[in-house]
């Protein structure tokens, strides 16, 4: 029997597809950095930010000065910030399909969390969701020092939630070998397609059932 369902957060509960946020790899121009060169040490940071070892903003602030020897703090918080109020529009609209689905699975006493590799500014607007509060728990890896596709970010949900793996469903869109990796930690994964077809590039290549619809879940979880 289910018990429980863990979701990921960005394009499963909320969508970035009407306001695509600038990516933090292309930030090297509003810093006054040659791209390529910031590319290449956004990428070798990045992880550490998604992981809460570093901040977005010490990140930035390193980058500038391996690159010039300087820091355009400004420009840095400017950055910051930025990613920060474009991260919270996909919180400002919130999906009457999700919020059915949230209410009907809160409705028949199944417990709820959400699992998301983040970084702090991309959840900060998290509390500000009216249905975060339908939510028993969040891992954030920015929080819990351990991402998708660890089983370990799983399993911190399924403690946090006092579930079995086995009686735990984890929806997600696929990115970051997420659905394996829930897999791998005993749950059974499947990918949320309803935001994912407002994309161009459409589903992830990630292999594995689908939902077309968030009534799939709910056809899951009630066995019909």
């Amino acid at each position: 029997m289910v018990r429980a369902v863990l979701f990921d957060l960005f394009e499963t509960l909320i969508t970035e597809s009407r306001t695509p946020p600038t990516r933090a790899s292309t930030a090297g121009s509003a810093l006054g950095l040659e791209s390529k060169a910031f590319r290449a040490e956004w990428k070798a940071r990045r992880p550490r930010v998604l992981l809460g070892q570093l901040s977005f903003v010490d990140a930035l602030t390193e980058i500038s000065r391996t690159l010039t020897g300087s820091v355009d703090a400004a420009a840095v918080q400017r950055v910051s910030e930025l990613r920060s109020r474009e991260k919270a529009f996909a919180f400002a609209n919130i999906d009457d399909e999700v919020t059915a689905l949230i209410t009907e699975l809160r409705g028949r006493g199944l417990s709820l969390g959400v699992v998301s590799n983040c970084f702090a500014e991309d959840v900060r607007a998290w509390p500000t969701w009216p249905l975060s509060r339908q939510f028993q728990c969040s891992v954030f890896s920015c929080v819990a020092g351990v991402a998708k596709p660890d089983p370990q970010i799983y399993l911190t949900g399924t403690r946090q939630l006092g579930v079995e793996p086995a009686a735990t469903i984890f929806v997600g869109d696929g990115g970051d070998n997420e659905l394996a990796g829930a897999e791998q930690a005993g749950l059974r994964a499947f990918r949320a397609g309803w935001f994912l077809k407002r994309w161009p590039h459409g589903l992830s290549s990630e292999s594995g059932a689908t939902m077309a619809n968030c009534q799939d879940l709910l056809n899951i979880v009630t066995g019909g």
